[in-house]
């Protein structure tokens, strides 16, 4: 399966950034995660956004509201180093804080 790049972005009642971590961490569809935004995270995932998208809407018991959307080519925007590496070569890298491989 081919890696993809996704953007979570999330509104207060899904959770606190470090209860949607913890969720995050446990899901076998992510393979790396970073964030460094309030309210979001850079999702690395062999899955659709559908799929990721319904594991959370049921961990959210379907309160709050957010979006999980690919990344692709198409982007510009004025981010970290190290959150471009994960979004463009789709794996994890030694020197990112704050992603963590499957």
């Amino acid at each position: 399966m081919t890696k993809k790049a996704y953007i979570f972005i999330y509104d207060d009642d899904v959770g606190t950034r470090s209860e949607v971590k913890d969720f995050i961490d446990s899901l076998p569809e992510v393979l790396f995660w970073r964030y460094d935004m309030p309210h979001s995270f850079y999702l690395i995932s062999e899955h659709s956004a559908s799929e990721i998208a319904n594991k959370i809407s049921a961990m959210t018991e379907h309160e709050g509201r957010f979006l999980v959307a690919e990344i692709n080519s198409n982007k510009q925007g004025w981010l970290p180093r190290r959150t471009w590496k994960l979004l463009n070569k789709k794996r994890f890298s030694t020197e990112s804080a704050a992603v963590r491989s499957a």
